[in-house]
C-alpha cells in the first residue's frame, strides 16, 4: 500500500470516529433542538449527522438533507468542530490520490467501508457516500436571535460552450432520428463564433436567512441548510425564533422570469437543453 492509499484509509478512520464521538456526545447531552417530524429528534440528528453512506434503491448523486436547529454546549460544538476538520482531511486525502492517478480509489474504499458497515450491522450500506462525506456540520459562532427557513426552487447551473462542443455532443447521440437531425441542422447555422449555454435545473433546497439583533443594529446572514444548524447556547438562554416551513417543495418557481435575461427561456436544441444567448 503507497502512501497516499495510506492517507486514505487513515484520513477515513478518524472522520468516521470522530464523527461517532459527535453522535454520542450529542446523544448523551440532548441539547435543546427543533428538528421538524422527528419522533426521536436526537437519535434522528444523530443518525443525520454521522450519515456517510449510500442507501440501496437511491440516486448516488443527490445528498440526503434535512433542516433544523441545534443549541449547543461548548463541548458538543468542538466535538462538531473536530469531526469538519477530518471531513475537510478526507476530502483533501482524495484529491491528491486523484490528481496523482487521475482516479478514484475506489476499491480500496469499497473494501474500508464495507469493513466498518458489517462492524455497524448496518445492511446495504456499504459504499461511501463522498459528497456527504465532505460536507461540513453547519456552525453558528453565536445564538441566532430568529431563523427564517424558505425553499429556494430557482437554481440552476449553466455551462457555456461553443458550437463545435455542441456538435459533438448531438453527433454522441443517435444521429438516424429525425429530431436530432432538424437540430444538427439548426446548430449549422449559427454564426461561427457564438456561444450556446446548457442549462441544468437544480434540486430545490432550503435556504436559512439568519438574525442577530443587537440594540443598535441587525446582522443577517443567508446559507442553505442541507443538514440542521449547530449554535451555542447556555441553559438560561431562549431557543432562538423560527418559522416552520413546508415539509415538500414548492411544484413551482418562487422568482418571477425577468423580461431582462440574457439567455433565451426557450431551449434551442432540446435534447441537450441547449439555450441561446439574447
Amino acid at each position: 500500500m503507497n502512501s497516499l492509499e495510506l492517507s486514505i484509509l487513515e484520513s477515513f478512520d478518524l472522520m468516521h470516529h470522530h464523527l461517532q464521538l459527535f453522535a454520542k456526545q450529542l446523544l448523551q447531552e440532548q441539547p435543546r433542538c427543533w428538528l421538524p417530524n422527528a419522533l426521536s429528534p436526537h437519535t434522528e440528528l444523530a443518525t443525520l449527522y454521522s450519515d456517510i453512506w449510500y442507501q440501496d434503491g437511491t440516486d448516488g448523486r443527490e445528498t440526503r438533507s434535512r433542516w433544523g436547529l441545534v443549541g449547543c454546549s461548548s463541548g458538543l460544538l468542538q466535538q462538531a468542530e473536530q469531526a469538519n476538520t477530518h471531513k475537510n482531511l478526507f476530502k483533501k486525502a482524495i484529491s491528491d490520490y486523484k490528481k496523482q492517478t487521475g482516479s478514484l480509489p475506489g476499491e480500496l474504499l469499497q473494501k474500508r467501508s464495507s469493513i466498518v458497515a458489517e462492524k455497524l450491522n448496518r445492511s446495504g450500506l456499504a459504499r461511501l457516500h463522498l459528497k456527504q462525506c465532505y460536507r461540513q456540520i453547519p456552525i453558528l459562532d453565536k445564538p441566532p436571535s430568529h431563523v427564517g427557513f424558505s425553499w429556494y426552487t430557482s437554481g440552476r447551473s449553466i455551462r457555456k460552450l461553443t458550437i463545435p462542443q455542441v456538435e459533438a455532443m448531438l453527433l454522441k447521440l443517435d444521429t438516424s432520428q429525425t429530431h436530432i437531425q432538424m437540430q444538427l441542422a439548426a446548430l449549422g447555422n449559427l454564426k461561427p463564433g457564438e456561444l450556446l449555454a446548457q442549462l441544468q435545473p437544480q434540486v430545490p433546497v432550503m435556504r436559512a436567512n439568519i438574525a442577530w439583533k443587537y440594540k443598535t443594529h441587525t446582522v443577517r446572514k443567508a446559507r442553505n441548510c442541507p443538514l440542521p444548524i449547530l449554535f451555542p447556547l447556555k441553559p438560561e438562554q431562549p431557543f432562538p425564533e423560527h418559522n416552520e416551513p413546508d415539509i415538500n417543495p414548492p411544484e413551482k418557481r418562487q422568482r418571477m422570469e425577468r423580461s431582462d435575461l440574457q439567455i433565451d427561456p426557450n431551449p434551442f436544441l432540446p435534447s441537450l437543453r441547449i439555450h441561446r444567448y439574447n
